[in-house]
């Protein structure tokens, strides 16, 4: 049996949901349909039994606070078949965390649940590398009733979906391989919303090439578009300047302040 606080077990379950994710991510999503999963705002309840065929249950310890000592169970569930990657993990002590990503899907539909076991909140996200939340989250209190609803669309009507087709349009690689660089997708909430992607540009250029573009969040107007071309760091900081490369404004900032 081990040691550990409840606090970093749920930290690394989190770490490792991302990481098992973005690695079962595939080349096949180019040709996907890019279809929403639909979710409702039903109340919920947690039961273990769908987890029964593979679930791992393992003892640990709380080592620190009011509870330091006591003994707990902690759950962790992964299955990928033909219809996709199921993942599951938590305890009673904290909470659970569910996810499910159908193959070959843009799509993860993410769920939370108190430990209680009555549902917390669930929603969809983006099954790429980041997990941009879409569309309408439901909020849930201890008591199952519905207290709020986040609709994460609201000020982007240039949705996840346009962004995806963007990329596919210029025949730019969505996800890594042995070769290229998968794309980055951020949304950026400053004084001026907008999309922000690191996109491979090799394929296309037949040169070491990438670029930052940044899609306004209504319109989809280029604010921004910069071409580097030279040795790139992978998740370079956008931040910084890369001296190793060379620099082509195609698009000078709208975002910045003037």
């Amino acid at each position: 049996m081990r040691t550990t606080t409840l606090l970093m077990a749920l930290v690394i379950f989190a770490s490792c949901k991302a990481q098992v994710e973005n690695k079962n991510v595939t080349k096949t999503l180019n040709h996907n349909t890019m279809e929403r999963p639909i979710i409702t705002p039903e109340f919920e309840k947690l039961h273990l039994e769908n987890y029964k065929d593979g679930l791992k249950i393992s003892k640990a310890f709380i080592d620190a606070g009011p509870e330091k000592g006591n003994e707990f169970s902690m759950y962790d569930y992964r299955k990928v078949d033909d219809t996709g990657t199921k993942m599951f993990g938590g305890s009673f002590l904290g909470g659970f965390r569910a996810s499910f990503t159908k193959k070959d899907s843009y799509y993860t539909i993410a769920k939370s649940y108190y430990k209680n076991g009555n549902i917390h909140f669930k929603c969809i996200t983006s099954s790429l590398f980041r997990q941009i939340k879409i569309g309408k989250q439901y909020f849930f209190n201890q008591d199952g009733k519905l207290e709020n609803i986040v609709d994460h669309d609201k000020g982007w009507d240039y949705s996840y979906e346009k962004v995806i087709e963007y990329i596919l349009e210029r025949k730019l690689p969505l996800v890594s391989d042995n070769i290229y660089y998968g794309a980055e997708i951020t949304q950026e909430e400053k004084e001026k919303k907008y999309w922000q992607l690191a996109l491979d540009t090799r394929k296309t250029t037949n040169k070491s090439t990438w670029e930052i573009v940044k899609l306004d969040a209504m319109t989809g107007e280029i604010l921004y578009q910069i071409e580097f071309e030279g040795d790139r760091i992978y998740h370079l900081d956008l931040g910084d300047n890369n001296p190793r490369a060379i620099e082509k404004i195609i698009v000078a900032d709208k975002t910045l302040k003037k």
